[in-house]
Parts: structure tokens; C-alpha cells; sequence
């Protein structure tokens, strides 16, 4: 409808005004536009103060390793031995060599093979106690008897290494002795026969059960092991077969020499069922 003025001319309407769709992207581009940018990036303080704290645990460090590399405080003034019985310590400590160097450039492995170098030593351990001791920690070689080579008394394990030269005057009753003929003066350090003085060591308690007197143990290449008997006889063994069949064989031919009466000066029970007697 058409409304009309007081004059009866028709009044006209106001034009209506067009509604606004919202739009998202404009939205957007007015907000992009009219933000304002962060004056610092989004973490930029967390990761600072994160590079800051690792320059300084890194500096305190590198001040930790030089004072530590240094500072007298370190240099060894002591080498604690102990496990040694037959070694002395001062041969231990020059071995070890550690006196005043700084103890955090001690190589524990590489001093522990220079001690398992020694003749005396089987195993070692080394460490170090803070702040200026080298710990030794030695297990030796246990002596299993005696050889004697070169008219010198030897001091020898069970696996025939050779520990030291000893007096000869005195040896105990409780380790056999074996003389290498012919032999030649050894260093410590050096292997002899093991087998000779296992089988000398089976003998002094086998000989005397069938009635055997043993004198002495004498040990050469050739001949094996020859045992000199209170009897004027000698008897000669294989230290590497089988000591209890070869005292079993020469007991029977020390009682058939015994029922026929005839003597003897050597027997030989090297070879199994073919004794050698002369």
C-alpha cells in the first residue's frame, strides 16, 4: 500500500537497506591485518634460559676437569698392595710406576698387565681411591716345588713356572725336588716340565706303599723321569703316562728279582708290558 500525505500525495517508503552475509575469510584477513606482531617468537625465553644453563653447566665443567688434571690434590702419593706373599712390595711399585702422576690418567688395565707380567703373579686388579692412592690387588702363583737346573735351587708351580731362586738349603719335606741333568741356569718367568713334577709328587707317596725308598727325582729329555732308590737301584718313568700302572709293573719285577735273587741296576717300566731291566 501506497500511504498518503496530510495534501493526499502519496508518501513514499524509505528503501529498505540489503541484509549482510557473514563472511569467514574477510573475517580472517581483517584480523590478520589489523593484529599486531609478538615482539619476541612463542618459546624464545624458555630456549634462552635452556641455552644459558647448559654454557654454564659447560664451563663448570671444563673448570672441574682442568682443577681435576692439575690440582696436586691428585698426584698418587701411595701404592696399597696387598695379596702378596712371595712378591715384594717394592717390586710391586716399581712395576706400578704411578708415584706422582695425577691419578685420574691412571689406566687401571694397562698397570694390572704390567703386575701379571711379574713370575710371582697369576691374576691383579687395580683401582684407584680418590684422592691419591693406587689400589694393587695381587693373587700369586702357589710354588708346588722345587727344580733344580745349572746347579741352582728354583722355587716352581704346579703349571712349571719358574717363581724365583731360592735357598736350596732348606726345602720342605711336603714338595718334591726335581734335578734337571745337564740343565742350564733359568730367569724367573721361564716353564719347565709340569709333568715331571706332578708325576715326582705322585711317586713320593706311591714308592714308598711298595716298598720303594726314592732318594731323589732327576729329570732330563731323554731318559724321562729316573728315580734313584735306597736300594742301589734306579728306576726310570714316563712322566707322561700313567704313574699308577708303571709302579704297579715295577713292583711285580722288584718281587720276581727278589724270589729269583738276582739283582739289578736299572729298570725301566717306561714302555708298558716291555719293562727294560739292566
Amino acid at each position: 500500500m501506497v500511504e498518503r500525505c496530510s495534501a493526499g500525495m502519496p508518501r513514499p517508503r524509505p528503501p529498505q537497506r540489503a541484509s549482510r552475509r557473514p563472511n569467514a575469510a574477510a573475517d580472517r584477513a581483517v584480523r590478520a591485518a589489523t593484529a599486531r606482531e609478538p615482539l619476541l617468537p612463542p618459546g624464545f625465553l624458555g630456549w634462552a634460559f635452556g641455552r644459558a644453563l647448559a654454557m654454564a653447566l659447560l664451563v663448570g665443567a671444563a673448570w672441574v676437569v682442568y682443577d681435576s688434571a692439575s690440582s696436586d690434590r691428585f698426584q698418587v702419593r701411595s701404592i696399597h698392595v696387598q695379596g702378596n706373599v712371595l712378591l715384594g712390595r717394592a717390586e710391586v711399585e716399581q712395576v706400578v710406576a704411578a708415584i706422582g702422576a695425577n691419578v685420574f690418567w691412571i689406566d687401571p688395565g694397562q698397570v694390572a698387565a704390567r703386575v701379571r707380567a711379574l713370575p710371582l703373579v697369576q691374576r691383579a686388579e687395580v683401582g684407584v681411591t680418590l684422592p691419591d692412592t693406587v689400589d694393587v690387588t695381587i693373587v700369586e702363583r702357589q710354588p708346588a716345588g722345587y727344580w733344580v737346573s745349572g746347579g741352582t735351587t728354583y722355587l716352581v708351580d704346579r703349571e712349571g713356572v719358574i717363581l724365583k731362586a731360592v735357598d736350596p738349603d732348606t726345602p720342605p719335606a711336603s714338595m718334591p725336588t726335581v734335578a734337571q741333568m745337564d740343565g742350564q741356569p733359568l730367569t724367573a718367568g721361564s716353564r719347565v716340565d709340569a709333568r715331571a713334577l706332578a708325576a715326582s709328587a705322585q711317586l713320593t707317596t706311591l714308592l714308598p706303599d711298595v716298598g720303594v725308598a726314592p732318594l731323589a727325582f732327576e729329570w732330563s729329555p731323554d731318559a724321562g723321569l729316573e728315580v734313584p732308590t735306597q736300594d742301589g737301584w734306579r728306576a726310570r718313568f714316563d712322566e707322561t703316562g700313567s704313574v699308577d700302572q708303571q709302579v704297579a709293573v715295577l713292583r711285580a719285577i722288584r718281587d720276581e728279582l727278589t724270589r729269583t735273587r738276582s739283582a739289578a741296576t736299572l729298570i725301566d717300566v717306561r714302555f708298558g708290558d716291555r719293562p727294560y731291566i739292566r
